[in-house]
């Protein structure tokens, strides 16, 4: 009984907190958590606090690079705001605090905008205390990855902005270390494997269109990768036969080119491409032939 009043009390006190936590003018106040309250055996440590952010002092990450991740559509923006109740979304975006003043989004842009169309003043956020711009990269990055599976392009965008992040990753060893799989993924299991990671980082070459016939299945991973091997301007010439290919058909036109010393135009890939002549015999030749070797 007595350790139910203590779980007891510690619930009341860790509401008290999360009221107190936002100041009437703006200010956050961070609270000083009764240690007291946690069994002997056990140790709590605050590593980051939950706040109540003001909407207008959020701005979007901003080490994106040339890229981004796939945006939502209105559509999806506004069902995420209808979805809602007056106290925002459940889940607490994720911020760091800039010398600004401003939070800078690491993971919950779409959240962030949900609720401002929805018209709140507030979302809930964990800020993070002193982040990095790596540690910060790394989790806007492994966040999104985690929750953008349909879209090719964005585990392309994703993985390769992690490598110019880790740019030491050699072997799963490094790759496992740069992740961080339980710290910043939050699963146990390794989202890529090494073979995977190298393939969508060397698909970050690929022209634009060739990575939205990746996402619209218009080519497989295999095909991608293999085209990512080749120059944007070589790239350019099998466009027209993107129906045609396959990695068999692309490994043998390389092979073609090395060997023969051929310069590759969008004919010879044509005429690369075209089935092998076979001779066919009519089956009844083929038997009197067989009868005439065995007399």
């Amino acid at each position: 009984m007595a350790k139910n009043n203590m779980f007891a009390e510690l619930a009341n006190n860790i509401d008290e907190d999360l009221n107190e936590l936002q100041m009437p003018t703006g200010t956050l106040k961070p609270k000083q958590f009764d240690s007291s309250l946690i069994p002997a055996t056990k140790t709590a440590i605050a590593l980051n606090d939950l706040f109540m952010i003001p909407i207008d002092e959020l701005i979007p990450f901003q080490r994106k690079g040339n890229r981004d991740f796939s945006p939502w559509s209105e559509d999806e923006v506004k069902a995420l705001a209808e979805q809602m109740d007056s106290e925002g979304a459940f889940e607490p975006i994720l911020v760091r605090k800039l010398d600004s003043g401003k939070y800078e989004i690491l993971a919950g842009e779409h959240r962030a905008k949900a609720s401002k169309l929805k018209g709140l003043k507030k979302i809930r956020a964990i800020v993070y205390r002193g982040c990095s711009d790596e540690k910060a990269m790394d989790i806007f990055l492994l966040t999104n990855l985690q929750r953008r599976t349909t879209k090719i392009s964005d585990s392309i965008y994703g993985w390769y902005m992690f490598s110019q992040n880790h740019p030491s990753i050699k072997n799963n060893k490094d790759l496992e270390s740069a992740i961080k799989v339980t710290d910043s993924v939050g699963t146990d299991k390794m989202p890529v494997t090494l073979t995977q990671y190298y393939r969508y980082v060397k698909m970050a070459n690929l022209l634009d269109t060739l990575i939205e016939s990746l996402d619209k299945r218009e080519i497989s991973l295999r095909v991608g990768y293999e085209l990512a091997l080749y120059t944007h301007d070589e790239q350019k010439m099998f466009i027209p036969l993107l129906s045609m290919l396959t990695e068999e058909k692309l490994q043998h036109i390389k092979k073609c080119v090395k060997e023969q010393n051929l310069t590759l135009s969008t004919e010879l890939i044509k005429d690369l491409l075209k089935p092998k002549k076979t001779n066919n015999y009519d089956s009844s030749l083929r038997s009197g032939l067989a009868k005439v070797k065995l007399t």
